[in-house]
C-alpha cells in the first residue's frame, strides 16, 4: 500500500512539471509593411516630398504630388519596429519639414495581412500617418 501511495505522489509530481512547462503566453503580434502611400488631399501641389527614418536610414521620396493624386511605392517586407518618421516636403517654394512623427497604429494587428503605410497631407500644414490593411 505503501509503494502504491508513492507511485502516486510521483505520478501527481511529474504530471505539474509538465503542465507548469505547458504554460501558455501571449504571442504578441508583429505588424508588418510593405507599401507606402503619399496622398495629397491638401489644395496645393506638394513638391519634393520625402519621408525618412532616420534611426535606420531608410527613405522614400517623390518629385510631385499634384493636388488629389498620390504616390507610391513597395517594397520587401519589413516589421514596424516603432521608429519615428521625419517628412519634408516644399510648398509654394516654401520647405516644411514635420518630426519626429510616430505612425498611428491599427486598433487590430492583423498578423495574417501585411499593412501599407498611409501618409496624408490634410493640408499644407497638416499630416497624418496610419497604417492600413
Amino acid at each position: 500500500m505503501m509503494a502504491r501511495d508513492r507511485l502516486s505522489v510521483l505520478f501527481l509530481f511529474i504530471a505539474m512539471i509538465v503542465m507548469a512547462g505547458c504554460s501558455s503566453k501571449p504571442i504578441k503580434k508583429e505588424l508588418s509593411f510593405n507599401a507606402l502611400v503619399l496622398e495629397n488631399k491638401s489644395g496645393s501641389e506638394l513638391e519634393n516630398v520625402r519621408i525618412e527614418a532616420r534611426q535606420t536610414g531608410v527613405f522614400a521620396s517623390c518629385g510631385s504630388i499634384l493636388r488629389g493624386t498620390s504616390c507610391s511605392t513597395t517594397f520587401l517586407t519589413k516589421v514596424y519596429q516603432g521608429n519615428a518618421v521625419y517628412i519634408s516636403w516644399q510648398v509654394h517654394g516654401q520647405k516644411r519639414v514635420i518630426g519626429p512623427l510616430y505612425i498611428e497604429l491599427p486598433q487590430v494587428i492583423q498578423d495574417d495581412s501585411v499593412a501599407r503605410i498611409m501618409i496624408s497631407f490634410i493640408s499644407e500644414n497638416d499630416v497624418t500617418a496610419k497604417f492600413r490593411y
